[in-house]
């Protein structure tokens, strides 16, 4: 559908009205696309990064939109020799990996690092190695994608074997008690792999086989033996995962089929935590526009790890694709009160009523708004008046919104006078609340 701010044909015809369209709609993919666009074609590099940085605060970002990004900054004169733009560079494509579960991104990550190291420019190297922090930026960057990656069942191989490539390298080069470290460290590599579910176990098995050949001859027997106790074990569990990869390619990847590949493997308590994430973040891939694999993920992690912030990460990135979703919002108050207490929450549940993400629904609001008053309730430094003024706050917005959205079964309206009614001197304040209820729906049997 044709947005009114497609009439506007210059940068500063869209500049005039852009503050009021980001503050009725800060959700709305196509205005910032827009301004982006029209910056982009003026040569602003510094308002580009405003806009993409905004975009990047609201919405989430794809792979296209980043690898635009990062070559707008690369096409900047000597950008790659100045450690300050080399910085940004690399921030983007930490940025880029985190958003989204891509192969091909690590991969171009990786390039692009790899590219720096291998420059004939010395300038550049040198801006490289600082806007790193390490020499070693290269081998540090594979492993981190590795570790990253290295649970997609299907495509983790190829980063995999870089890496193996990368310190085979180094082996060749090195001497004395640096190369045995060096071979050790390779042997713990391969090892670790062996244990990990893929789909090229077998060629893992013979690369270690001819590693061992060549670099620990003496003891060859007794390691394949040991690797062998591994791969058998490995293999047995890929005859589980080739099951549900066939069943996903006739199900052409939908998020039903990757629901019971992920019980499947849930109810085998050998299976780490970091292949069901790997599989939520494929099923992603399709389905990031789903509050409920979001809702779902977020609840994983929060169980799986202990640590809140991972649930938060997840769950403010499910915001970012889902922002309408009151669940997800309700999610992320909870999240936050665990994480850090009453103030993050109440900046989560501020940033959801004050950008207006849920307030085309009575329904989605009252998600979130039962979670807010659920974080009031347990918090200890809430007394009682607190707590049903917070029952009034959240009828007052509710009641803004438009009334045939509302829930007709009267889910947030039975949080709140049942919060109320509980708390100390608030039987009166419940009653008052079920009035104005009925008042303002009076046509709603439920409430009667």
């Amino acid at each position: 559908m044709e947005s009114e701010l497609d009439n506007l044909n210059s940068l500063g015809d869209f500049l005039k009205v852009l503050p009021e369209k980001l503050e009725q709609t800060p959700y709305d993919y196509t205005v910032y696309t827009q301004w982006i666009e029209l910056l982009r074609a003026g040569g602003d590099i510094d308002s580009l990064r405003t806009a993409r940085q905004c975009m990047y605060g609201y919405l989430a970002v794809t792979s296209d939109l980043f690898l635009e990004w990062i070559a707008d900054e690369e096409s900047l004169p000597q950008a790659l020799s100045d450690e300050s733009v080399l910085k940004h560079i690399i921030g983007l494509y930490e940025m880029a990996v985190r958003e989204r579960m891509s192969i091909i991104m690590w991969q171009r990550y990786v390039d692009f690092a790899a590219g720096l190291s291998n420059s004939r420019d010395e300038e550049i190297r040198a801006a490289a190695v600082a806007a790193f922090g390490r020499e070693d930026y290269v081998i540090a960057l594979l492993r981190q994608g590795v570790e990253a990656t290295g649970a997609h069942y299907l495509q983790s191989q190829a980063l995999w074997m870089q890496y193996c490539d990368y310190i085979l390298h180094q082996i060749n080069k090195a001497e004395g008690s640096q190369k045995d470290e060096l071979v050790e460290k390779l042997q713990s590599v391969f090892i670790e792999r062996l244990a990990q579910p893929h789909t090229g176990v077998d060629e893992t098995f013979t690369m270690y086989s001819e590693f061992t050949t060549r670099h620990n001859a003496a003891t060859y027997e007794q390691q394949m033996v040991d690797a062998n106790k591994i791969v058998s074990v490995t293999r047995g569990q890929s005859v589980q995962r080739n099951a549900f990869e066939d069943r996903l390619v006739e199900s052409e990847g939908s998020w039903a089929e990757y629901s019971r590949y992920i019980s499947g493997l849930a109810a085998d308590n050998t299976t780490q935590p970091a292949e069901i994430c790997m599989l939520y973040e494929r099923a992603l891939v399709t389905s990031c526009y789903s509050p409920e694999v979001w809702s779902e993920y977020s609840a994983y992690v929060a169980g799986a790890f202990d640590d809140t912030q991972v649930a938060l990460d997840v769950t403010y990135r499910g915001l970012r694709n889902c922002p309408w979703s009151g669940r997800l919002w309700a999610q992320c108050v909870r999240f936050a009160y665990a994480h850090e207490g009453y103030e993050l929450a109440s900046r989560v549940y501020a940033r959801a009523t004050d950008t207006h993400a849920v307030s085309y629904s009575m329904v989605e609001y009252g998600l979130l708004a039962v979670a807010w008053l659920a974080v009031t309730r347990a918090d200890p430094g809430c007394d009682d008046e607190m707590l049903l003024d917070t029952c009034d706050q959240c009828v007052d917005v509710a009641y803004k919104l438009d009334p045939s959205t509302a829930d007709p079964v009267l889910y947030f309206e039975r949080c709140c006078t049942s919060t109320a009614a509980n708390a100390k001197n608030g039987t009166e304040r419940a009653r008052k609340l079920w009035t104005r209820i009925c008042k303002a729906r009076r046509f709603c049997t439920e409430a009667w």
